[in-house]
């Protein structure tokens, strides 16, 4: 309010001092003069606080116009909810204040009135602080080519009143700056999909080997320091991320991983540690920062990052979806998993894990069963909910909130599970491989039993460490394959005059790591009548048999040996009758490594021409036999043991032996 006050001229002032003067002096001044005088007035108000969906009470807070003052700090609540601040609009669109905040400029000039602020809700300690789920396309390539303004276009690409591709944005401001004095501490997570970019049409700074593409940038550049930023770029298929604190120093790492569009990336920092995610992949570590204190107002853009001088500081021809950002306080980016037993055992120990993160290898092992006062339980897995009931938790799992999984034990035998399910027949578990996603079986017994696969069957046996056996009698082996079948991670054996395993016509079958097929009995480990038998990794066959080669192939069966070790004790190792063999793979190497095949009389015993490319062939008699070729090896490699008499000595035992080198 404003109040002026006049001086009064000379001749009024004459007049009004004629009464006084009544001998008739004279005034001598004429100019005017005039004063202003500003008056403030203290103006008062209120702050509300409405609590949006929470409960609780809070007082109306009293303001004065002009005067800094502190909002009071939350007292409202909401179940399943983190308070994320106050915002002047309840769908959180207005202007956002933190809790607590220092309120420095007038939220209203109406003396006596109210304004209203809105508590914000989220359902993670992180509060999203930065969103869009739409699609932006980044056009910089025109940019740099002086082609076109470049600007963003696509669908959806807004965040409140704010539209990136209306024609007059390059790049997106965030205005979100993660290492503020008040932020550089806290936990935050960024994340985005890159859907699509040409790395042909990349701008390359001096020194690139090859031209990049950078989606996200919080790093302020100058000419003497780099401030605590990060720099997510991708070159040709490999996704940089650089998170540096300080120009010319040791605390710059860089990651490359192997990836393709699309492409998603997490970054987050966790009480000081930042690690990163691709793909969904499990966190890992990119830098450890709990010891730092420097901080500048690095502001987050997606699409370019901003120099000093306010340019761009690259351009990227790409398509982003998914971008956000989210703030917490220190620590909260830290889910606790704890573990309830039921009573059966022991509670297993907390764990933490990364917001958004996967249990993994932290998620306990439990024993597969526990024999009680009442009987035998067998654990089937861990659930937000006790006795089975809500999600179930594996290693997969994504930890969103702090939780408590209860272990289910149930009473039902478990010999076999086919996707977490479990089954007390091995039947039931081929049965149910039909239509599944995976048709993998995975045991958890040894187990006495033949079976036969039927045509049009594919399954992958994990034996998982244990045995199949079978007391069988002549012609019955353990497996009897008309199908796809894969055998891993544990042992097949047979005894009396019997085989392991027939593979017979149209049949497949593939044995892999950890895989020992073992014949004690008469009959051959496995006798591949007409099918297509690969043996590779780790995989062992043996036999002990007088009567049969440990391998034996006939019928014009298609037999490939790339990995592995085949000894018989008392025979060849592998016998071809008829069809095809190939030892090793072509791939240029010249070696003399794996596979081993090894027999008492004969390494290989073949009637027809075989394909050798590595590998290590042994036999009392002769590494292979003479009645046939090696039609195909490796270009370049000499085979030893062939024109000379190559031998080697093997517990006492010598052996004619043949490899390239």
């Amino acid at each position: 309010m404003m109040k002026k006050w006049y001086y009064l001229t000379a001749g009024l002032l004459a007049v009004a001092l004629g009464l006084l003067f009544v001998d008739g002096a004279q005034a001598k001044y004429s100019e005017s003069k005039s004063l202003t005088v500003t008056i403030n007035i203290e103006k008062h108000y209120e702050v509300a606080f409405d609590a949006n969906g929470g409960t609780g009470t809070m007082a109306n807070q009293q303001f004065t116009t002009g005067v800094a003052q502190a909002l009071t700090a939350n007292a409202y609540v909401r179940d399943g909810q983190y308070f994320a601040g106050w915002n002047t609009s309840a769908d959180g669109f207005g202007t956002a204040y933190g809790d607590g905040a220092m309120i420095s400029e007038d939220l209203t000039n109406v003396g006596g009135s109210v304004v209203t602020l809105y508590a914000q809700w989220d359902e993670d300690a992180m509060h999203t602080v930065f969103k869009i789920d739409g699609t932006c396309v980044f056009h910089g390539y025109d940019i740099q080519q002086g082609i076109g303004d470049g600007h963003i276009t696509g669908t959806g690409c807004s965040v409140g009143n704010t539209d990136w591709a209306d024609g007059t944005h390059t790049y997106i401001d965030t205005g979100i700056k993660l290492y503020d004095e008040t932020n550089y501490e806290k936990d935050y997570e960024v994340g985005f999909t890159i859907l699509a970019y040409d790395s042909n049409h990349q701008y390359k700074e001096p020194g690139d080997s090859a031209s990049q593409a950078t989606f996200f940038n919080s790093k302020y550049e100058n000419a003497d320091r780099h401030w605590p930023g990060i720099v997510i770029r991708k070159s040709k298929d490999n996704i940089e991320i650089t998170q540096t604190i300080k120009k010319d120093s040791t605390y710059e790492k860089m990651v490359g991983t192997g990836t393709s569009a699309a492409t998603s990336v997490v970054i987050t920092r966790v009480s000081g540690v930042i690690y990163y995610s691709i793909d969904g992949g499990a966190f890992r570590t990119l830098q450890d920062m709990q010891d730092t204190t420097d901080y500048f107002d690095t502001t987050a853009w997606f699409g370019s990052a901003e120099k000093s001088d306010g340019t761009p500081m690259r351009y990227i021809d790409a398509t982003l979806t998914n971008m956000y950002i989210k703030v917490g306080d220190r620590g909260v980016n830290l889910h606790t998993v704890s573990f309830d037993a039921g009573g059966v055992t022991t509670n297993p120990a907390d764990v933490t894990v990364i917001a958004s993160g996967t249990l993994g290898s932290q998620l306990p092992t439990m024993p597969r069963y526990v024999d009680t006062v009442d009987g035998r339980v067998y654990f089937e897995g861990w659930y937000s909910g006790a006795n089975g009931t809500g999600d179930k938790y594996t290693e997969n799992s994504v930890i969103s909130h702090s939780i408590t999984l209860y272990a289910y034990w149930d009473t039902d035998y478990r010999l076999c599970s086919v996707d977490d399910i479990y089954h007390g027949a091995l039947q039931e578990c081929i049965a149910a491989t039909s239509g599944s996603s995976d048709n993998t079986i995975t045991l958890y017994e040894d187990i006495n039993e033949q079976i036969t696969v039927a045509s049009g069957t594919e399954v992958v046996f994990d034996l998982n460490g244990h045995t199949w056996s079978h007391d069988n009698v002549a012609g019955q082996p353990v497996i009897e394959n008309n199908g796809k079948i894969t055998i891993r991670n544990g042992t097949i054996t047979s005894s009396l005059k019997a085989g392991v395993i027939n593979n017979n016509s149209h049949g497949e079958l593939y044995i892999q790591n950890g895989a020992r097929i073992i014949a004690t009995g008469l009959r051959q480990a496995v006798y591949n009548n007409g099918g297509k038998l690969e043996i590779s990794g780790d995989a062992y066959l043996s036999s002990t048999t007088g009567e049969r080669a440990t391998v034996q192939n006939l019928n014009n069966g298609q037999m490939v040996i790339t990995g592995g070790t085949i000894i018989s004790a008392n025979q060849e190792a592998v016998k071809v009758e008829s069809g095809t063999l190939t030892i090793g793979v072509e791939d240029g190497n010249i070696s003399s490594s794996s596979p081993v095949i090894q027999g008492a009389t004969n390494g290989v015993t073949t009637s027809v021409d075989i394909s050798m490319f590595d590998g290590i062939l042994r036999g009392k008699n002769a590494a292979i036999n003479n009645t046939s070729r090696i039609i195909a090896t490796e270009s370049g490699a000499t085979a030893v043991g062939i024109s000379s008499v190559e031998t080697e000595t093997i517990d006492g035992i010598v052996y004619k032996v043949l490899y390239y080198q």
